[in-house]
């Protein structure tokens, strides 16, 4: 039976180290911490703990031979594994196939590229595939209607070097054998995966001989998680929070929006939310207060504010309805920001625009990437249980949006693409960057520039 953190860490307190740990979860936030925890904890307990930490790419044999071989110079050994994917779910297989790309695009060096090669040549091993077979075959197996160019560019860089996948449909095999013969004396081998999948055999057998803690984020306890993280940002940095700063926060970022649909089961991502509160704490100082003005300033508002209300109308067809709505937020701004110029207030709007126009763009390449046709309606039932969240992920990968919308406003503007034609939409889009630099050039008023975008971008 899965044992809880806290349990888990008064146990390594008393000297009581399982020799095998497993920490995973639902949640990428939750699960780092808890394995941290547990880490630093053993590490407390023996400051002459010898540590073993193991890359990502590392192949699973040669930890487990090392967890197997005792130290030269004895004592306590601790073998970190960072991430290990014996037992991945379809959702985490995807997960690790994203981590690749993205460690591919943003590589700098060859080393980067290298390990970027190795995480997906494990992911072919655990579909049973190797460089050598078919792009289209990889991209399926994987769960990609079709070869991307970066899947593409990473299996021709694997196949130039020859290397080959990681036999990963043996790893489950190989950590089981190791864990039931058991691990060299005093040592200890710490395991992160990612979501831990029921009725695992591997999973049930590390229950039984060592310590299984599963760190899920409920929807219940996101406010109380991001409150205490608040807190630990706050004493490291040396500030204060408002209760109303975290409340501002919270639904700048559509996580109060989220949690608010009881429709929903979707538990908010908490990195952006905790990476803004750290971003707040350095630009406040130490001694400072974060405010909610400060939050409400520095803090941009995602999907489910008022510029949300504009995107969506302008979505909607209702070109007359946004630039009304456009009309009545830019007079609520200035009555709250009478400060700041005509220009400036408009210009926020511009984005607001772009995004919306960046969003349809992305759900046209979604559409030809899964051979769909978006001229084909589809019912709101069928689009949520079938293309809402797969959709939702290609969007936050592609970085068109922080967190995935909601099933709703997402089925709109997949309703809304037909009426879109790509070209037109890009058009669109160098427009709206044109306005933005005659704005701050003396050029155009922005708010006629804008009101115009709105009526010509409209699909005739």
């Amino acid at each position: 039976m899965p044992l809880s953190l806290s349990t888990l860490l008064e146990q390594i307190d008393r000297g009581s180290i399982p020799p095998v740990i497993l920490v995973g979860g639902d949640n990428d936030y939750t699960v780092e911490r808890a394995f941290t925890a547990i880490r630093d904890r053993i590490l407390a307990c023996d400051a002459a703990v010898q540590v073993e930490s193991w890359g990502e790419a590392s192949d699973l044999a040669t930890v487990l031979d090392s967890f197997r071989t005792g130290s030269l110079f004895g004592g306590r050994r601790l073998v970190i594994v960072p991430e290990v994917n014996a037992f991945v779910t379809n959702k985490e297989l995807v997960r690790l196939y994203e981590k690749a790309v993205e460690g591919w695009r943003t590589a700098k060096t060859d080393r980067k590229r290298s390990s970027s090669v190795a995480k997906l040549l494990h992911v072919l091993g655990l579909v049973g595939l190797d460089a050598d077979s078919a792009d289209g075959r990889i991209a399926a197996a994987i769960g990609l209607g079709t070869a991307e160019k970066d899947l593409v560019e990473m299996l021709q860089s694997a196949r130039a070097s020859g290397r080959k996948a990681t036999r990963g449909e043996g790893d489950a095999a190989l950590l089981a054998e190791a864990i039931g013969g058991g691990g060299a004396a005093g040592t200890t081998l710490l395991l992160r995966a990612g979501e831990v999948p029921k009725d695992s055999a591997s999973v049930a057998l590390i229950d039984r001989v060592g310590a299984v803690v599963i760190a899920n984020l409920r929807r219940e306890d996101v406010a109380a998680v991001l409150d205490e993280a608040v807190q630990e940002i706050a004493a490291e940095y040396g500030v204060s929070f408002q209760p109303e700063a975290v409340s501002a926060l919270r639904r700048a970022l559509g996580i109060d929006r989220t949690l608010g649909d009881k429709y929903s089961k979707e538990v908010p991502d908490l990195r952006p939310a905790i990476a803004e509160a750290e971003r707040l704490a350095i630009y406040a100082g130490t001694g400072a207060e974060v405010t909610r003005e400060l939050v409400m300033a520095q803090v941009s508002v995602v999907a489910g504010g008022a510029r949300y209300e504009f995107g969506a109308l302008f979505t909607d067809r209702k070109p007359a309805e946004a630039v009304e709505k456009l009309r009545d937020l830019i007079a609520q701004a200035r009555r709250d920001d009478p400060k700041t110029t005509n220009e400036g207030h408009y210009g926020r709007f511009l984005f607001a625009l772009a995004d919306e126009i960046r969003q349809l763009l992305g759900i046209h390449s979604f559409c030809r990437v899964r051979k769909l046709d978006p001229r084909q309606a589809i019912s709101y039932s069928q689009f949520r249980d079938r293309l809402a969240e797969p959709l939702g992920e290609y969007l936050v990968r592609r970085r068109l949006v922080r967190q995935k919308p909601h099933p709703f406003p997402l089925h709109k503007r997949f309703e809304a693409v037909r009426f879109f034609h790509e070209d037109e939409l890009i058009g669109a889009l160098r427009e709206i960057a044109e306005a933005d630099y005659l704005r701050k050039s003396g050029g155009v008023p922005v708010d006629v520039v804008l009101e115009t975008l709105v009526f010509a971008a409209m699909p005739r």
